[in-house]
Protein backbone atom coordinates (compact mmCIF):
# COMPACT_ATOMS: atom_id res chain seq x y z
CA UNK A 1 0.00 0.00 0.00
CA UNK A 2 2.90 2.29 0.48
CA UNK A 3 3.79 2.09 -3.20
CA UNK A 4 0.40 3.12 -4.37
CA UNK A 5 0.35 6.03 -1.91
CA UNK A 6 3.68 7.32 -3.19
CA UNK A 7 2.50 7.16 -6.76
CA UNK A 8 -0.72 8.84 -5.84
CA UNK A 9 1.10 11.66 -3.97
CA UNK A 10 3.38 12.36 -6.93
CA UNK A 11 0.42 12.30 -9.27
CA UNK A 12 -1.40 14.77 -7.06
CA UNK A 13 1.59 17.11 -6.96
CA UNK A 14 1.87 16.85 -10.72
CA UNK A 15 -1.85 17.53 -11.14
CA UNK A 16 -1.69 20.56 -8.83
CA UNK A 17 1.38 21.84 -10.68
CA UNK A 18 -0.38 21.43 -14.04
CA UNK A 19 -3.40 23.33 -12.71
CA UNK A 20 -1.30 26.12 -11.19
CA UNK A 21 0.93 26.62 -14.26
CA UNK A 22 -1.79 28.22 -16.43
CA UNK A 23 -2.91 30.35 -13.50
CA UNK A 24 0.68 31.48 -12.92
CA UNK A 25 1.14 32.16 -16.62
CA UNK A 26 -2.08 34.17 -16.66
CA UNK A 27 -0.87 36.16 -13.63
CA UNK A 28 2.51 36.89 -15.24
CA UNK A 29 0.76 37.90 -18.48
CA UNK A 30 -1.59 40.22 -16.54
CA UNK A 31 1.32 41.91 -14.74
CA UNK A 32 3.23 42.27 -18.03
CA UNK A 33 0.25 43.85 -19.81
CA UNK A 34 -0.38 46.26 -16.92
CA UNK A 35 3.25 47.42 -16.96
CA UNK A 36 2.99 47.94 -20.74
CA UNK A 37 -0.18 50.01 -20.27
CA UNK A 38 1.47 52.16 -17.60
CA UNK A 39 4.57 52.67 -19.80
CA UNK A 40 2.34 53.63 -22.75
CA UNK A 41 0.51 56.10 -20.50
CA UNK A 42 3.80 57.77 -19.52
CA UNK A 43 4.86 57.94 -23.15
CA UNK A 44 1.49 59.40 -24.16
CA UNK A 45 1.78 62.08 -21.46
CA UNK A 46 5.30 62.94 -22.66
CA UNK A 47 4.14 63.17 -26.28
CA UNK A 48 1.15 65.32 -25.25
CA UNK A 49 3.49 67.77 -23.46
CA UNK A 50 5.72 67.89 -26.56
CA UNK A 51 2.67 68.45 -28.79
CA UNK A 52 1.48 71.31 -26.57
CA UNK A 53 4.95 72.87 -26.63
CA UNK A 54 5.14 72.61 -30.42
CA UNK A 55 1.62 74.01 -30.82
CA UNK A 56 2.59 77.01 -28.67
CA UNK A 57 5.75 77.50 -30.72
CA UNK A 58 3.77 77.29 -33.97
CA UNK A 59 1.29 79.89 -32.73
CA UNK A 60 4.19 82.17 -31.79
CA UNK A 61 5.78 81.69 -35.23
CA UNK A 62 2.48 82.41 -37.02
CA UNK A 63 2.25 85.70 -35.14
CA UNK A 64 5.88 86.46 -35.95
CA UNK A 65 5.34 85.77 -39.67
CA UNK A 66 2.25 87.98 -39.68
CA UNK A 67 4.25 90.74 -38.01
CA UNK A 68 7.13 90.38 -40.48
CA UNK A 69 4.76 90.41 -43.48
CA UNK A 70 2.95 93.56 -42.35
CA UNK A 71 2.92 95.97 -45.32
CA UNK A 72 4.08 98.93 -43.26
CA UNK A 73 7.04 97.03 -41.89
CA UNK A 74 8.01 95.74 -45.34
CA UNK A 75 7.80 99.23 -46.83
CA UNK A 76 9.91 100.69 -44.00
CA UNK A 77 12.46 97.86 -44.42
CA UNK A 78 12.63 98.42 -48.20
CA UNK A 79 13.12 102.15 -47.82
CA UNK A 80 15.56 102.20 -44.91
CA UNK A 81 17.70 99.10 -45.31
CA UNK A 82 17.47 98.37 -49.03
CA UNK A 83 17.29 101.96 -50.24
CA UNK A 84 14.25 101.23 -52.41
CA UNK A 85 11.65 103.77 -53.50
CA UNK A 86 8.43 103.57 -55.51
CA UNK A 87 9.01 103.48 -59.29
CA UNK A 88 8.59 106.62 -61.31
CA UNK A 89 5.13 107.07 -62.87
CA UNK A 90 4.94 105.15 -66.14
CA UNK A 91 8.11 103.10 -65.46
CA UNK A 92 6.29 99.81 -64.80
CA UNK A 93 4.01 97.96 -67.19
CA UNK A 94 2.18 94.81 -66.13
CA UNK A 95 0.48 92.36 -68.49
CA UNK A 96 -0.96 88.86 -68.60
CA UNK A 97 0.41 86.33 -71.05
CA UNK A 98 -2.35 87.25 -73.52
CA UNK A 99 -0.95 90.80 -73.78
CA UNK A 100 -3.87 92.55 -72.05
CA UNK A 101 -2.60 95.47 -69.96
CA UNK A 102 -3.73 95.21 -66.34
CA UNK A 103 -2.06 98.20 -64.69
CA UNK A 104 0.63 100.73 -65.36
CA UNK A 105 1.71 101.67 -68.82
CA UNK A 106 3.63 104.60 -70.17
CA UNK A 107 2.07 107.90 -69.18
CA UNK A 108 -0.11 106.76 -66.27
CA UNK A 109 -3.22 104.62 -66.36
CA UNK A 110 -2.72 103.11 -62.93
CA UNK A 111 0.97 103.76 -62.30
CA UNK A 112 0.12 105.68 -59.14
CA UNK A 113 -1.86 102.80 -57.63
CA UNK A 114 -0.47 100.97 -54.63
CA UNK A 115 -0.49 97.21 -54.80
CA UNK A 116 -0.49 94.70 -51.95
CA UNK A 117 2.64 92.99 -50.62
CA UNK A 118 4.60 91.00 -53.17
CA UNK A 119 4.13 87.23 -53.22
CA UNK A 120 5.89 84.66 -55.39
CA UNK A 121 4.38 84.34 -58.87
CA UNK A 122 3.04 80.91 -59.73
CA UNK A 123 4.06 80.03 -63.29
CA UNK A 124 1.59 77.12 -63.37
CA UNK A 125 -1.37 79.34 -62.59
CA UNK A 126 -0.57 81.78 -65.41
CA UNK A 127 0.32 84.53 -62.94
CA UNK A 128 0.95 88.18 -63.72
CA UNK A 129 4.39 89.03 -65.08
CA UNK A 130 6.03 92.40 -64.61
CA UNK A 131 8.38 94.08 -67.04
CA UNK A 132 10.38 97.22 -66.42
CA UNK A 133 10.58 99.67 -69.29
CA UNK A 134 12.60 102.86 -69.40
CA UNK A 135 10.49 106.00 -69.23
CA UNK A 136 12.24 107.64 -72.21
CA UNK A 137 10.60 107.91 -75.64
CA UNK A 138 10.92 104.94 -77.98
CA UNK A 139 11.42 104.95 -81.71
CA UNK A 140 8.24 104.31 -83.72
CA UNK A 141 7.38 100.67 -84.33
CA UNK A 142 8.83 99.34 -81.05
CA UNK A 143 6.60 98.03 -78.27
Amino acid sequence: MSRSRRGTGAARVLAVALLCAPLGAAGVFHVWTRTRVVAAGYQLARLQREHDRLADERARLVIEVATLRAPGRLERFARERLGMAPPAPGAVVAWVSGGKVLAGGVGGGGAGQRTGPAEPVSRRAGGVRLALRPSRARPPGTP
